[in-house]
């Protein structure tokens, strides 16, 4: 449990609230017109404060993992510059990768383009030839085999609503009431909004795609800003990314980490809403 928070856990809260995201920071800016990276020194300020909250919950709740038993634990051997520069072979892919959201609208065939070449070069820097690399990385797609069978189901039942024309009705019949009530509590209101479409929208970028069209015009109906609408979206939609079973990533980091769902669900909802009111403090400040 305490590994998936560490891993699951913090990567959902640093993507939801990360200023430089291109997945959903990125995208709901610009579909609500907005420029990259506005309001920089909330967004940032945000990111650190639910970082620390959800790292205070994760080290609160570490005794009660009363899991798998501690075993004995080894020394470590001391870091090599050859670790150095694997370590930054991992890291580079992310600059370009960036860089080309931003400029040239790359999506997840570039990433995968990016690390397969970075995969390869770790493998011949470590000292592994390309064939002996091929055959780890293939070894490798064993064993997340399982969870990309559901990431597709979940995928699937994505599509189906939105080909069906589905979701342009549940956005409307959760959105249309907002437009009644008093701009600081529409703009929180949004936030729980956000979480319930999240679970037919899965995709964090598809959601930014379908939602902000809307829920940024409402802003400036509702008289507060397009930055606070975003907020709510990162708040509401970026925290259910790792609480909502629609989300085939979460399924499939749970069954690696053998944690059942119920389980995972006790733990992260509680740390989930303490850190969502941080982003509603966002919002406040940004209105």
């Amino acid at each position: 449990m305490t590994a998936v928070a560490m891993s699951l856990g913090a990567a959902a809260v640093g993507s939801a609230f990360g200023p430089t995201n291109p997945f959903q920071t990125g995208i709901a800016l610009r579909f609500s017109e907005m420029p990259a990276l506005s309001q920089p020194i909330v967004r940032f300020g945000l990111l650190i404060a639910a970082l620390v909250v959800w790292i205070a919950w994760t080290v609160a709740m570490t005794s009660r993992d009363v899991g798998t038993p501690h075993t004995k634990s080894t020394a470590a051997p001391a870091a090599t510059a050859r670790d150095g520069v694997l370590l930054a072979l991992v890291l580079v892919p992310f600059i370009p990768y960036v860089y080309g959201v931003l400029r040239y609208d790359w999506g997840f065939n570039e990433l995968s383009a990016l690390f397969l070449v970075a995969g390869f070069a770790v493998g011949l820097v470590a000292g592994r030839g390309l064939s002996d690399t091929a055959a780890g990385f293939l070894k490798g797609m064993e064993g997340v085999l399982a969870a990309a069978l559901f990431v597709g189901v979940a995928r699937a039942i994505s599509v189906v609503l939105s080909d069906g024309q589905i979701l342009d009705t549940i956005l409307h019949s959760l959105a249309s009431p907002l437009g009644g009530l008093p701009g600081l509590a529409a703009a929180m209101l949004m936030v729980p909004t956000h979480a319930l479409l999240h679970v037919p929208v899965p995709s964090v970028s598809g959601h930014a795609v379908l939602t902000m069209p809307v829920m940024a015009p409402l802003c400036d109906l509702i008289g507060i800003s397009r930055d606070a609408g975003v907020i709510a979206y990162q708040t509401g939609a970026g925290l259910s990314d790792m609480l909502i079973p629609s989300n085939g990533a979460v399924l499939a980091i749970l069954l690696a980490a053998d944690v059942s769902y119920g389980r995972w669900i006790q733990f992260a909802v509680p740390g989930a809403l303490l850190v969502s009111i941080v982003g509603l403090i966002g919002i406040a400040l940004a209105r």
